[in-house]
C-alpha cells in the first residue's frame, strides 16, 4: 500500500515540485489542508488552495517515504533476530574438552604400541588444529540465505525506489542486478558474477556453486549494506524527510562560508580548533590526577574495571514527612475538571489553543475535551460520556484542531512557567539542570512503529520527555522504542528559547560519544549515567602518559589532529542543528555507528571521548555531583510515574501510526501533567504563604524535598463537572462584562 502511494505521487511528479521549500512550510499548508474538511477547502481562493494541495501531497510523498525505510529498516533487524535465536557462540571449553577425553581414550589402551601411540595423536592434534567450526555468525548468515524468500516483495519494491549515492556505490549496482532479475523471473545468479563489493563476509557465499543459493545470499547481501549504508548516509532517496542525502544535513556551502562568523559567535565557539581543546584538555588531565588520588586513598578501586561504591539511600527525614502529611490534610481533595479550571484562570492556556478568547462556555469545554482526548487513553466517546455537555462529534472535531503541536507545546511551556514563578520553585534545584528519559504507551502490535517494551514485554511506543531539576516538562516527543535516544536528548534542549540547560542527566540510551560532542559544541553538556563497567574508561591524547595505578581502565588513544583537521566541518554541522536546517535526530542517525570510518565521525568521537572523561573524572570523585544527578534523574522518574497515572490505557492505532498523531498525544499528556504539578505548587505556596504570615517560616532545605506531583487527593476519573462559572470573569471576561452592563 505504501509502495503504490509513492509510485502514484512520483507519477504525478511530486518529487519533481517544492524540493526547495522549507519542510516546516510545506509541513503547516499540509496540515492545514488535512484538518479542514473538503468543502471548507474548496472554498478556498486561488492561489492559496493549489499551493495547500500542492503542500499536503509533497508531504504525503515525504513521509511515506519515511515510513517504507523505517519498515523496511524495521523487517531486516526481525529477520536478523529470528535467525539469530538459539545460535550460540561457539564454546572452545567444550571443544577441549572432547579433545582432552579422546586423548584419555587413546592413552587407556596400554596394548597399544608407543610408536602407534604417538602417530594417533599427532594425526588427533593435527585434525584439531585443521578444524575450523562455523562462527556464530556464518551460521546466522546460512540461515539468513535459507530464509529470505517472505522478504523478497519488499526488497523488489524498495529497489524500485530511486536511490542516490556519492558515485558508484556496491549496494546500487546490486539493486539494479536484483531489479533486473525480477523483472526477467530469473532467480539464478549468472556465473560471471562472484564479487560484488558487498563485505568480504559475503564473497564466499555469492560465488557459491549453486547458483540459485548464490543469487539468494545476494538478496542478503545487499538487504544488509542497504540497511547501513541509509543509516550512515552513503545511500538516499531526496524526496524523504529523513533519509535525504549527508550533505542536505549541512548548510549550504555558499551560506556558511557567508555566514559562518556569525555562526562561530552565536554558539560562542573559537575559529581555532586549539582555543577550545586547550582548556578542555587541562580538565581531562587534573581530572585524571584526581581519579589516581582517589585510587590511592582506596575510594575507587581498579583491577581489569573502575569500581564506585553505590551512593548511600537518602534517609527519610520525619521533619519531611510530617511536613508533607500537614500539606496534604490543608490542601484537600479536588476533581481534575476544577484543577483544569484553576491553572487555566491564572495562566490562560486555553486562549492559547484557541488564539483568542473562548466565545462561549462551550467552546472551552470542547478545548479541554480535545486536550483530555489526546493526553489521556479516552476515545471521542468515551469522553463524550465523562463530560455529558459534549457529544463524541464534537469532542472529535476538537481533537483535530487541538492536535496542533505548535499550541499544545506554547500553552505546555505557559503552565510550566506559571508554575516555576512561584517562590517554592526556587527551593526545589537549579534553573539549568534537567534530565530526559523515554517512558513507553502501550499500543496495538500491528502499528509498524510499535517495538517490544523488554520491561512489560507488550508493543508499545515512546515518548522522551524532557524534565528541570525544579520540576515541570519542557518538551516532550514521540521516539521508537530500543534505538538510541541521543538525538531525541539534544533536540529537546535546544529547541527551548526561553529555557537555557547548562547539563542534561541521560542514561545510557541516551549518550554516544560523538552525541556528548555535538552537544557541547551546541552549549550544553550530556551528563549519562552509565551501566556498563566497560563505558566508563577514560581516554588521553596519544602523547599523554597514562598513569599506572589506573592503567586498565585508561588509553591514550585521542587524536587531537583529527579534531583540528574537521573541526570546521563539526562546527558546520552543529551551526545546522542550532539553526534548525538539520534536526539533532537525523544527524546523529546519520553519524551512528554504522558512519565508521567517516573522517567526520571519527573527529565527533575523538572529541566525545575527552568530554566523556572529563565528566567521568568529576563523576568519579565529586560525591556531591553523582547526587545531583541521581536528584534530578529521579524527579524525571518521578514525572514518568505520573503521566502513567494519567494515560492508564493503549494508544490507539490510528494515533499511533502517524507521527503528528503521536506529538499531539506527547505534548497533551505533558500538558496535563504540567498542569497537575502547578496546582500542587500553587495549593503547597498558598499554604506556605498562610504559616509565613502567622511567623511559621519553613525552611528551603524542607520545602526543596516535597515534590509537586501529589496525586492521591485529584480525581482523575469518573463524570467530570467543570465549574465554569466559578471561573467566568478570568476566562470569559467579554461575556461577563456584557452580563454585568445588562444587569446594570
Amino acid at each position: 500500500e505504501v509502495l503504490e502511494r509513492i509510485a502514484f505521487l512520483t507519477d504525478l511528479g511530486i518529487d519533481r515540485h517544492l524540493g526547495d521549500l522549507n519542510d516546516v512550510l510545506v509541513r503547516r499548508y499540509a496540515r492545514r489542508m488535512a484538518g479542514r474538511p473538503p468543502s471548507v477547502s474548496a472554498r478556498i481562493k486561488e492561489p492559496a488552495r493549489t499551493l495547500e494541495l500542492s503542500c499536503f501531497l509533497r508531504y504525503c510523498l515525504l513521509t511515506a517515504t519515511d515510513q517504507i525505510i523505517f519498515m523496511f529498516q524495521r523487517r531486516v533487524a526481525d529477520l536478523w533476530r529470528q535467525c539469530a535465536e538459539g545460535v550460540a557462540a561457539l564454546d572452545w571449553a567444550q571443544q577441549y574438552q572432547q579433545l582432552l577425553q579422546q586423548i584419555s581414550d587413546l592413552t587407556a589402551d596400554d596394548a597399544v604400541p608407543d610408536a602407534e601411540l604417538r602417530a594417533s595423536l599427532r594425526n588427533l592434534v593435527a585434525a584439531s588444529r585443521a578444524q575450523r567450526p562455523p562462527s556464530r555468525a556464518s551460521v546466522i548468515r546460512q540461515r539468513l540465505i535459507d530464509a529470505i524468500a517472505p522478504v523478497r516483495s519488499l526488497l523488489a519494491g524498495v529497489s524500485r525506489l530511486p536511490w542516490q549515492a556519492t558515485g558508484g556505490h556496491p549496494v546500487l549496482d546490486a539493486l539494479d542486478r536484483l531489479r533486473a532479475a525480477y523483472a526477467g523471473g530469473t532467480r539464478r545468479l549468472p556465473a560471471e558474477v562472484a564479487a560484488l563489493r558487498l563485505g568480504p563476509a559475503w564473497r564466499e557465499a555469492i560465488a557459491d556453486p549453486d547458483r540459485e543459493r548464490a543469487f539468494k545470499a545476494m538478496e542478503v547481501a545487499t538487504l544488509l549494506a542497504l540497511r547501513r549504508a541509509v543509516r550512515n548516509g552513503s545511500v538516499w532517496i531526496e524526496h524523504s524527510l529523513s533519509f535525504r542525502g549527508r550533505e542536505q544535513l549541512f548548510l549550504p556551502d555558499e551560506r556558511w562560508n557567508s555566514e559562518a562568523r556569525r555562526h562561530y559567535a552565536r554558539l560562542q565557539l573559537p575559529a581555532k580548533a586549539s582555543e577550545f581543546l586547550a582548556p578542555l584538555l587541562e580538565r581531562v588531565r587534573a581530572g585524571v590526577e584526581a581519579v589516581v588520588a582517589a585510587t590511592r586513598t582506596g575510594d575507587l578501586r581498579v583491577d581489569d574495571e573502575l569500581h564506585l561504591a553505590a551512593l548511600a539511600a537518602d534517609a527519610e527525614d520525619p521533619e519531611v514527612t510530617r511536613l508533607r502529611a500537614q500539606l496534604d490534610r490543608r490542601i484537600g481533595e479536588v476533581q481534575l475538571p476544577e484543577a483544569i479550571l484553576a491553572v487555566d484562570a491564572e495562566v490562560r492556556f486555553s486562549w492559547i489553543m484557541l488564539g483568542r478568547e473562548p466565545r462561549t462556555g462551550q467552546e472551552l469545554l470542547m478545548t479541554y475535551a480535545g486536550i483530555l482526548a489526546h493526553g489521556t487513553s479516552l476515545s471521542a466517546a468515551e469522553c463524550a460520556r465523562m463530560i455529558p455537555q459534549l457529544s463524541a462529534a464534537s469532542i472529535r472535531q476538537a481533537m483535530r484542531w487541538a492536535g496542533d503541536e505548535r499550541r499544545l507545546a506554547q500553552a505546555c511551556q505557559a503552565v510550566l512557567e506559571f508554575m516555576q514563578r512561584h517562590p517554592i520553585a526556587a527551593t526545589w534545584g537549579r534553573t539549568d539542570l534537567a534530565s530526559s528519559d523515554m517512558m513507553s504507551l502501550e499500543t496495538s502490535r500491528r502499528v509498524w512503529q510499535a517495538r517490544q517494551d523488554p520491561r512489560r514485554q507488550t508493543a508499545s511506543v515512546g515518548v522522551y520527555s524532557h524534565v528541570q531539576d525544579r520540576w515541570g516538562i519542557f518538551h516532550a516527543q514521540p521516539i521508537v522504542l530500543n534505538e538510541r535516544q541521543a538525538g531525541a536528548a539534544i533536540e529537546g534542549v535546544i529547541r527551548q528559547e526561553r529555557i537555557e540547560t547548562a547539563q542534561l542527566a541521560v542514561d545510557t540510551h541516551g549518550f554516544t560519544d560523538f552525541a556528548m560532542g555535538l552537544s557541547r559544541l551546541l552549549g550544553f553538556d550530556l551528563c549519562p549515567r552509565l551501566k556498563e563497567l566497560k563505558q566508563r574508561h577514560l581516554f588521553l591524547p596519544k602523547d599523554m602518559k597514562v598513569p599506572g595505578e589506573i592503567a586498565a581502565v585508561c588509553q591514550a588513544s585521542v587524536d587531537t589532529a583529527l579534531i583540528e583537521a574537521h573541526w570546521d566541518t563539526l562546527v558546520h554541522l552543529a551551526a545546522s542543528v542550532m539553526s534548525g536546517h538539520a534536526s539533532a535526530m537525523t544527524a546523529l542517525a546519520r553519524f551512528g555507528s554504522a558512519a565508521r570510518g567517516d573522517p567526520i565521525y571519527d573527529a565527533g568521537v575523538q572529541l566525545g571521548k575527552l568530554l566523556r572523561t572529563a565528566f567521568l573524572a568529576d563523576y568519579f570523585v565529586n560525591a556531591g555531583f553523582r547526587r545531583e544527578l541521581r536528584r534530578v534523574v529521579n524527579r524525571g522518574e518521578a514525572v514518568n510515574a505520573l503521566k502513567r497515572a494519567i494515560y492508564t490505557g493503549r494508544v490507539a492505532p490510528a494515533q499511533a501510526r502517524r507521527a503528528d498523531e503521536m506529538q499531539a498525544v506527547a505534548d497533551a499528556l505533558s500538558l496535563l501533567a504540567n498542569i497537575v504539578m502547578a496546582w500542587n505548587t500553587t495549593q503547597m505556596q498558598a499554604v506556605l504563604d498562610r504559616w509565613a504570615n502567622r511567623r511559621q517560616i519553613v525552611p528551603p532545605a524542607l520545602t526543596g524535598r516535597i515534590a509537586p506531583t501529589r496525586l492521591e487527593a485529584i480525581n482523575l476519573r469518573g463524570v467530570f463537572r467543570f465549574p465554569v462559572e466559578r471561573y467566568a470573569a478570568q476566562l470569559l471576561p467579554s461575556q461577563t462584562a456584557g452580563k454585568t452592563r445588562a444587569s446594570g
